[in-house]
């Protein structure tokens, strides 16, 4: 069944969000969208969250699930290192070393953790962590929306899932002998950058960091003496590749401009280089074959060149391809890449890496109130088939009553018309009727109760077949074959045994060209009934 799901990326300039829809063959994406925040007082939240609404109204997207990243410069990042790969380990022993590594009780944060990696009986840990009540701000704002994230992520690992899901496309084959590419996704923001080292769609390292858009305004403000909304103004539309007016192009074109953003980015260029290298001292020394710019600087001229240095292949813009390709056109791609990845860790289900800062009594729930819906419904068709149950034993129990009186009726009947008056079992009406005129001379007993009693007294041991069984009133004679002389004594023997028949004797026993011996039995007959037992009364 598809599923709708809505990748939110709450900027502090501008509201992302992707829609997919989800199904168990993969994922299109239906729509994409993005508004500005507006500039004001009061809390960024709150502006960001109104965006937000008007842009879902505007589009008119109706879904079910949505996932979320974690807004602010707020979150905090550590790579734990434990000496284990247990998980159920690994699940006790996390929470005495975050703990140990805050300046405050684990109460007040909101962390969670995912496996980076395990090797040579070490396991490495991602650990996001930010506070609680940040995160409960964040869920509070969005109720009024009917917004109830699913999962609540920090930025860096969820990029993962653009190269988990192929929305990047393929990277280039590792030489012969190598290890799997590795890939690195770097989403330079407004207040924040995020980095994320990724390797066959698994994330192996990821940050996220104060570093972004405002930082390079602020600076080239500084430098060419402008007002600070100019410099972000020039930064924005040299991104977006927009035609500059008079005003901003004279800004452009003045020497210190370029120098002064090389000299800002010198800072995103030292934590890739630290990044990298932390993760190279883990998993070894590795390649990075391809890096994917994203974020509202994603486009930004000049940023390929100068990272080009920390990464054997190519450096560029975000390209995504597939279903995600189709729908979003490449100039709007790196922007809307987290709103993309976060919507792709969605439907990925449990696939999905295990970090969702939602966790104890900021958890989803909307999952156990739908499944006591569930029980709740399963609970009245059970309660439903119980009574039809019921009521269809009574019926059966009615019909099988009302056909044994009739039963009874037809008996009682026949037994008025031949012996005058209707008895209350049949085996004394069987018995009036045995004593009575040519009735005198039938059987005392069936041959079925005759052949089951004598079932019961052939020895286990003989291999007998019985092929003639004749029944008088006060006899009885059969024929059969068995393997041996000895087994026709055997069964007189044990016929004689029995309350039902006296002077048991072989008559004429031969044997057949096939080995086996014929013999011949009579004996009076004694029973009171089939089995040797007092007549029962009808029932």
């Amino acid at each position: 069944m598809a599923q709708k799901i809505l990748g939110i990326d709450l900027g502090a300039r501008s509201v992302k969000a992707v829609l997919l829809e989800s199904t168990y063959r993969g994922f299109t994406v239906r729509d994409h969208g993005a508004a500005v925040v507006p500039p004001g007082e009061g809390p960024l939240l709150g502006r960001q969250v109104a965006t937000l609404e008007a842009l879902i109204e505007a589009r008119g997207w109706r879904f079910g699930d949505t996932v979320a990243a974690l807004p602010g410069t707020g979150l905090s990042s550590s790579l734990v290192t434990l000496p284990f790969t247990d998980l159920r380990r690994i699940e006790q022993t996390v929470p005495f070393e975050v703990e140990g590594q805050l300046p405050f009780d684990l109460a007040a944060v909101a962390w969670d953790w995912q496996l980076l990696g395990a090797r040579e009986g070490r396991s490495d840990l991602y650990v996001g962590v930010a506070r609680r009540q940040e995160l409960a701000d964040l869920l509070a704002a969005l109720a009024p929306l009917g917004v109830d994230p699913r999962a609540v992520l920090p930025p860096g690992p969820a990029y993962a899932a653009l190269l988990a899901s192929g929305a990047a496309g393929s990277p280039p084959g590792p030489e012969p002998g190598e290890d799997p590419a590795a890939e690195v996704v770097i989403d330079l923001g407004q207040e924040r950058t995020s980095l994320c080292v990724v390797v066959d769609g698994t994330c192996e390292q990821a940050r996220t960091f104060p570093f972004g858009a405002a930082l390079l305004a602020r600076a080239l403000a500084r430098d060419l003496g402008c007002a600070e909304a100019q410099a972000h103004e020039l930064l924005s539309a040299e991104a977006r590749r927009r035609p500059l007016d008079p005003g901003l192009a004279s800004l452009a074109a003045d020497p210190r401009a370029a120098e002064g953003l090389r000299r800002a980015l010198a800072g995103l260029v030292r934590e890739l280089r630290a990044t990298l290298r932390a993760w190279r001292a883990r998993a070894g020394p590795r390649r990075v074959v391809r890096a994917h710019l994203c974020g509202e600087l994603g486009r930004l001229p000049g940023l390929p060149e100068l990272l080009a240095a920390e990464v054997e292949g190519p450096v560029a813009p975000l390209a995504l391809s597939g279903p995600a390709g189709e729908a979003i056109p490449a100039e709007e791609a790196p922007a809307q890449a987290l709103a993309l990845a976060l919507a792709l860790r969605g439907h990925q289900g449990g696939r999905a890496p295990r970090l969702n800062l939602r966790r104890g009594d900021l958890a989803f729930t909307r999952d156990f109130e739908h499944l006591k819906g569930r029980v709740l419904r399963l609970g009245v068709f059970a309660a439903l088939l119980v009574l039809l149950a019921v009521a269809s034993a009574g019926a059966k129990v009615f019909a099988l009553a009302r056909q044994e009186a009739l039963l009874d009726r037809a008996l009682c009947d026949a037994e008025q018309k031949l012996l005058g008056r209707c008895f209350p079992s049949f085996e004394e009406a069987q018995s009036v009727l045995r004593g009575r005129g040519a009735a005198a001379g039938l059987p005392r007993v069936s041959a079925v109760d005759l052949l089951s009693e004598l079932s019961d007294r052939v020895p286990p041991e003989v291999k007998v077949r019985f092929e003639k069984m004749d029944v008088t009133r006060d006899k009885l004679h059969l024929e059969g074959s068995t393997d041996s002389a000895e087994s026709v004594d055997k069964l007189v023997g044990g016929i004689k045994g029995s309350r039902c028949f006296s002077d048991a004797r072989s008559g004429s026993a031969r044997k057949r060209s096939d080995g086996k011996f014929e013999f011949s039995i009579d004996a009076g007959l004694t029973c009171l009934d089939g089995a040797g037992r007092e007549p029962a009364g009808r029932g």
